[in-house]
């Protein structure tokens, strides 16, 4: 993996972390906001994951 796709885990786990701290103490629009962040973060860690699996199987059919 590449620092990428480290550093946009890493948001997306701390910022899942605050949005669930934000949630506890009844902030829940603050919450919401935060955690369409995380899934933000998430996503293009998913694609490039996802991308570097269908090319290896790419290669493995050949």
């Amino acid at each position: 993996m590449k620092a990428l796709d480290y550093f946009l885990i890493l948001c997306t786990i701390i910022l899942l972390g605050i949005s669930y701290y934000m949630m506890t103490i009844d902030q829940n629009e603050v919450a919401a906001l935060v955690n369409l962040c995380a899934y933000a973060c998430g996503i293009p860690v998913g694609v490039r994951i996802g991308g570097r699996i269908y090319k290896k199987n790419q290669e493995n059919k050949e």
